[in-house]
């Protein structure tokens, strides 16, 4: 949302219509308009791009609250960002009091006689109730938001509106502009639709190559070890077999060109979801990074589309950074595959890793996954659950490399998934949590989209925007010689205070940033630390 897709299609589609609001179905069948005559209500709100329903009653509390609304509504207007319409639900006792209370309201209000509408027997009100949010005559308003397609974005729309209205209907309008680009006539077979873009079914076939990669490992595996039989090849093959188990340590160095970053094909695998990157400070090359990226998801795809690839372009906005992508230490075992990984710029991770990597000095950084295969068990779609609070181990690092920490946060990525999730103490949590132990990693039961058939759960992941945004990086101080960071008392109070300043700094920039686009107001309003 709020990302302007840039393939074309092969003809224009036809423009869309707004009808009737599917909002009616709150106001009742009329509304009041500023001036007191009685107007259709879906005739009234079928042109918004946004319906705010402002709950509030005659009181002083409500007199500031609508002062500023007041002043939003204008400017939105005066400024032509998009069209929004307020409908006032009243908690008024009478009918004077509601009258002079929408004095001076340049929207929309609920007639009082339309008693199944307002007050108590409100839906709007029913709806806060559900959130267990209350509205409490001569208390605090409440304001609701909605989409034109009578989607809920939010109960606490009033803060939204008075920090983030103009993105809010930025967001909105690029939605639809992109929901018209994305049209298609479809064709039907036994139910499905198959009328894609030829566009779009590559964006399909790059994100399914690039799950791929990983279960090739066994043929990568099968195709080795057959070749080690052929009387002309075994020689080099088990030459390389050795040399790249036993002797290349280029996984911890990452002293590899990570020229497949600039394939041309990994913009069609951004454009699937789409993701899009948000610069929020600049980065000096001058010192030293640890990006530590959350959430971890299923499978991460949000931090292999922004450091495994340039597709976001992240060399351009960061200049003179040259980051390594860690990840397990399995996917080096595997012969060919490993190669992949290593001209992509990825290394294992392992402190090693983070010592070598970042004793080049200025400009050097690396990417962590700080949640691990652990958080992956937390994944759920709008949820913010991360492991945190009990990793301090990339802390430890980057204190002894004297590498400042950057907070990255994918807005999006627990969404490209449905899961299966079991709640810890369940049979299937200690059955997750067993092969994590045994094997090094773990993944919740998961499903997304068919390749042909998007109605076929498969492992293509639902086309959801992915918005990753990085942060403000998080100093470290300067530790003397001798201070053993993970064993005295001195040096585990140091890592706790710089580990508390990262976790501020990342609630920080989710605070900031969570309600820019339309996914995140969906989601959860919390970030929750385990």
């Amino acid at each position: 949302l709020g990302y302007a897709l840039s393939w074309k299609q092969s003809s224009p589609p036809p423009p869309v219509m707004k009808s009737g609001s599917p909002l009616s179905r709150y106001t009742g069948p009329n509304l009041l308009s500023p001036s007191g005559k009685l107007v259709d209500a879906k005739i009234a709100l079928r042109e918004a791009d946004i319906v705010a329903f402002y709950v509030a009653s005659l009181s002083s509390v409500s007199e500031g609250h609508q002062k500023r609304l007041v002043e939003i509504y204008h400017q939105l207007a005066t400024r032509h960002l998009g069209n929004l319409q307020i409908v006032f639900i009243t908690h008024d006792k009478t009918e004077e009091e509601f009258q002079r209370h929408r004095k001076g309201m340049p929207w929309f209000s609920i007639p009082f006689s339309s008693t199944d509408f307002i007050a108590e027997n409100s839906p709007v009100s029913k709806l806060l109730e559900k959130d267990k949010i209350r509205y409490v005559p001569g208390g605090r308003p409440r304001v609701v938001l909605f989409n034109m397609s009578g989607k809920l974005l939010s109960v606490n729309g009033l803060k939204i509106l008075t920090k983030q209205g103009e993105q809010l209907i930025t967001c909105l309008q690029e939605e639809e502009k992109a929901s018209i680009e994305l049209q298609r006539v479809p064709s039907n077979m036994f139910g499905f639709d198959i009328g894609y873009s030829w566009e779009r079914r590559f964006q399909s076939l790059t994100v399914y190559l690039a799950l791929m990669v990983l279960p090739l490992s066994f043929v990568a595996w099968g195709f080795t070890l057959s070749m080690m039989l052929v009387p002309i090849l075994n020689v080099p093959f088990i030459v390389y077999l050795i040399w790249s188990l036993f002797y290349d340590d280029s996984s911890s160095r990452g002293n590899r060109t990570p020229f497949l970053r600039k394939l041309p094909i990994w913009k069609l695998f951004v454009d699937y979801f789409p993701m899009r990157l948000e610069k929020t400070v600049d980065i000096s090359p001058k010192k030293k990074y640890v990006f530590c990226y959350h959430p971890h998801g299923i499978l991460s795809l949000g931090a292999w589309g922004t450091f495994a690839t340039d597709a976001l372009g992240f060399s351009e906005k960061f200049p003179g950074i040259d980051h390594r992508l860690l990840t397990l230490k399995l996917n080096f075992k595997t012969p060919w595959v490993r190669e992949y990984f290593l001209w992509h710029g990825l290394c294992d991770v392992s402190a090693s890793s983070f010592k070598r990597i970042l004793a080049k000095g200025a400009g050097s950084a690396v990417v962590v996954v700080v949640g691990g295969a652990h958080e992956s068990l937390f994944t759920k779609p709008r949820d913010n659950h991360l492991y945190l609070e009990r990793r301090r181990g990339f802390v430890r690092e980057a204190i002894r490399a004297g590498a400042e920490l950057v907070p990255v946060y994918a807005f999006g990525e627990n969404d490209i998934y449905d899961t299966l999730y079991f709640e810890e103490g369940s049979w299937g949590y200690w059955l997750q949590v067993k092969a994590k132990q045994y094997f090094s990693f773990t993944l919740p039961i998961f499903h997304g989209r068919g390749m042909f058939f998007k109605r076929l759960p498969f492992i293509l992941p639902y086309r959801k925007p992915v918005t990753v945004v990085v942060g403000k990086p998080v100093p470290v101080p300067k530790v003397p010689e001798g201070v053993d960071l993970r064993n005295s008392d001195e040096g585990r109070k140091i890592v706790q205070e710089v580990h508390q300043d990262y976790m501020k700094a990342l609630r920080t920039l989710w605070d900031e940033h969570k309600n820019v686009t339309v996914s995140g107001i969906q989601r959860a309003q919390t970030l929750v630390f385990d």
